[in-house]
């Protein structure tokens, strides 16, 4: 198998590359985004000197004639905000500042988020200024305060919202993923290429045969998985630029984590190589084997989809979760990363994982054990 290089690429290089490219340009996207000097502002031209502490705040500031050349440049596409500085009204001491501005550009609300936080600012100094001249405390305005306090939870508080959203993905789909990229050619190809035959005519049982090319395709399963774990590491070790806003939190992977997700791993990669090799020993050739494989992979990434959005939702720690397979692994996963895991949902995980991939097993050596096993076209 490793003599393949689309096995190399899908088990190695992919999970790793993914994992670092994905990093780097999330982490690059978020980074840039936080800084005011790649916010590009347009001002209508005005005196006002809010112009100046915008530029002060770093704010790319460009000025502009009037709100009509502001809009259109809004329209091309070419200006995300555009501002304009009125007059306040004798005797209310209050201005108005407009921002126009595309909803359905993001980088818009992106700029007028950082914009809005900049006005706060300066609203609460105003009021702060004229408390203290009235000799009214501050705590005057806010009579309820909000104390926050966080309670850490598991190893080192867990893992990021990034790591926690993607890694339990990621390492779900590689483990399908890199036995994927050779199971049609592990025995339905073997059909087309007339070296079945060979392979059965040797000194060796035919469940032996099976269960070799299960525990073949299992590694290749495995290491695909844990290349992306690697990748993750190797990432948040190597401090990669655009790489520190997402693992603020930490990767999340401490000895314990691991061993869970290891043991979580383990029966859904036997899980996937089984049905990938009844599939493989079913179809007539390695087309007929690809046209399955569409099907089941359907079904393993609707979960696995699921699992990024689950946090979301009470259902992350109900306990039906740990009986649909793929989503209990994601989720288990998780709870591991955020350092937190629950003992009984690792069990039941591990028990419902195993029962279809030994199901699928047995499938695997029926079809392997009668003569139709080398039908080819």
């Amino acid at each position: 198998m490793f003599r393949d290089k689309r096995v190399r690429s899908s088990v190695f290089f992919g999970p790793l590359f993914l994992m670092v490219l994905i990093s780097f340009l999330v982490g690059s996207v978020v980074s840039n985004l936080g800084k005011p000097e790649n916010q590009k502002l347009h001002v209508v031209r005005s005196d006002n000197p809010l112009v100046e502490r915008l530029r002060n705040n770093r704010f790319n500031v460009i000025e502009i004639p009037s709100v009509v050349e502001g809009e259109r440049l809004i329209r091309k596409g070419e200006a995300r905000v555009v501002l304009q500085f009125e007059e306040a009204p004798s005797g209310s001491g209050q201005q108005t500042t407009t921002a126009y501005f595309d909803p359905k550009h993001q980088l818009s609300e992106v700029a007028l988020g950082m914009v809005s936080r900049v006005f706060q600012e300066e609203n609460r100094k105003s009021l702060k200024t004229v408390l203290d001249q009235k000799g009214i405390p501050e705590t005057a305005i806010e009579p309820i305060k909000l104390s926050r306090k966080e309670v850490v939870v598991g190893e080192k508080g867990g893992a990021g919202a990034f790591i926690v959203g993607m890694l339990p993905y990621l390492i779900v789909i590689w483990a399908f993923f890199g036995g994927m990229s050779i199971v049609s050619d592990l025995v339905a190809g073997e059909k087309e290429k007339n070296t079945l035959e060979t392979l059965l005519i040797t000194p060796v049982k035919r469940t032996q045969i099976v269960f070799g090319k299960f525990v073949a395709l299992s590694v290749i399963c495995l290491l695909s998985s844990l290349s992306s774990v690697v990748g993750i590491i190797a990432v948040g070790a190597l401090s990669l630029p655009g790489a520190g806003e997402l693992f603020k939190g930490g990767t999340g992977i401490t000895p314990t984590s691991f061993l869970i997700i290891l043991a979580v791993l383990l029966p859904t990669v036997a899980f996937f190589a089984s049905i990938l090799l009844a599939i493989s020993t079913y179809a007539k050739n390695p087309r007929e084997a690809q046209s399955h494989l569409g099907l089941v992979n359907f079904l393993v990434l609707t979960p696995a989809v699921a699992s990024q959005f689950i946090g979301l939702t009470d259902a992350a720690n109900a306990m039906w979760v740990n009986f649909v397979p793929v989503l209990n692994t994601s989720n288990n996963i998780r709870t591991a990363l955020l350092g937190k895991p629950d003992l009984l949902a690792v069990f039941v995980t591990i028990v419902v994982s195993t029962v279809p991939a030994l199901i699928a097993l047995w499938v695997a050596v029926w079809l392997f054990n009668r003569e139709q096993v080398l039908t080819r076209v």
